[in-house]
């Protein structure tokens, strides 16, 4: 067999607009400023994957254009692998941090090596768990009033999983979640995400205000560091407990596990640097009977292409997959899925299974 050979790799920045801005506790963004790594085999076929940029983890696209020209791309231009996994193993100890493009590089060899065996890229990570997976919604900080609104039109186009962001204003986070509930009715799952916003005390004293609503589950309500506090908050609430921000890597999770804090585990691929460092920590979840979710930042079609083939290929999946919303996003260069009835079904042709324009995006000099 012979071994990994790349003969180019490119990029291109994208700006992919907002009709709204977004707001959570953490941050108001508009614009996306994003990354598109493509990657070849010198036989006319390209992998692609993007970075999402997001500052608050600590990458910009510059930066990431940078690091991928100066510090990756000597490392995987020069030596050949007998894999992906190896590969992705040497650029870890090239370079520390920077999870965001590492899972890009990762998605677009994974996306060229299955499109040069024509099969879709869940084929290449455990093959099928679900042939469709529900999408969950997310809802920005607004109003009560308008909050419901949105989450009535969410309903109304056949969604059953819907996010609240808040952390802002107890009061307010509080009567948006009865205004919703209210609204929806008994049936669609909701959860809150407070962003680590939140003292202990505080988060205990407004979920258990919630609770009475059926509150689907509660993430990361504290700081990403403390493990005590998620562990006594678990101990004083009824609904289960998700931890996001504070899961980076196996090791996290399995810290949060053996502290008895957690009943489910949030994985954005683009947070913890990629599908197989994301498989694993999914394979302790399951071992534990911890749950997974498949979260993210509203992106482009290119990135939760990725993270669709993921979810689908993963057992204990929970609470939907926040893989949609792309659908309020305009100028995106990715082109492929489309929601029906609140479901994505991964694509069932070779790579992703998305086009990506480039005329939309503009290319990088290394």
């Amino acid at each position: 067999m012979n071994d990994f050979k790349i003969a180019e790799i490119k990029s291109w920045r994208v700006v992919i607009r907002r009709a709204t801005a977004w707001k959570t506790a953490r941050y108001t963004k508009g614009d996306i400023d994003a990354l598109i790594v493509g990657i070849g085999d010198g036989e006319g076929n390209t992998g692609y994957g993007y970075v999402p940029a997001q500052m608050l983890e600590g990458e910009s696209a510059a930066g990431a254009e940078q690091q991928l020209h100066y510090v990756l791309k000597p490392v995987i231009m020069k030596k050949t692998y007998p894999g992906i996994q190896p590969l992705m193993r040497e650029l870890d100890l090239s370079l520390l941090h920077n999870h965001q493009l590492k899972f890009a590089i990762e998605s677009a060899l994974l996306d060229l090596t299955a499109k040069r065996i024509n099969t879709p890229l869940y084929n290449l990570i455990g093959g099928l768990c679900y042939k469709e997976v529900p999408v969950m919604r997310m809802l920005g900080i607004k109003p009560p009033e308008e909050t419901a609104a949105e989450a009535a039109k969410m309903v109304e186009k056949g969604y059953r999983y819907i996010k609240l962001k808040v952390g802002l204003d107890d009061k307010r986070d509080i009567a948006a979640f009865e205004a919703v509930r209210n609204e929806v009715g008994p049936d669609i799952f909701i959860s809150i995400d407070a962003n680590r916003s939140w003292s202990v005390m505080q988060a205990v004293r407004i979920i258990n205000a919630i609770e009475k609503w059926d509150l689907g589950i509660v993430e990361q309500p504290v700081r990403a560091d403390d493990v005590k506090g998620m562990a006594f908050i678990r101990q004083h609430i009824s609904s289960p407990l998700m931890a996001d921000e504070a899961v980076l890597c196996p090791a996290d999770a399995m810290r949060l596990i053996e502290a008895g804090a957690i009943d489910a585990v949030s994985i954005k691929l683009w947070k913890v640097g990629g599908f197989f460092k994301a498989k694993e920590i999914a394979a302790l979840c399951n071992t534990a009977n911890i749950g997974c979710h498949v979260a993210s930042t509203p992106g482009s079609i290119l990135m939760e292409a990725a993270q669709l083939h993921f979810a689908a290929s993963t057992l204990n999946m929970i609470g939907g997959a926040e893989i949609g919303e792309f659908d309020g996003l305009l100028d995106d260069p990715a082109s492929g899925l489309e929601i029906k009835d609140g479901m994505l079904q991964p694509p069932d042709i070779g790579g992703l299974g998305v086009t990506v324009d480039l005329s939309k995006a503009k290319e990088t000099e290394a």
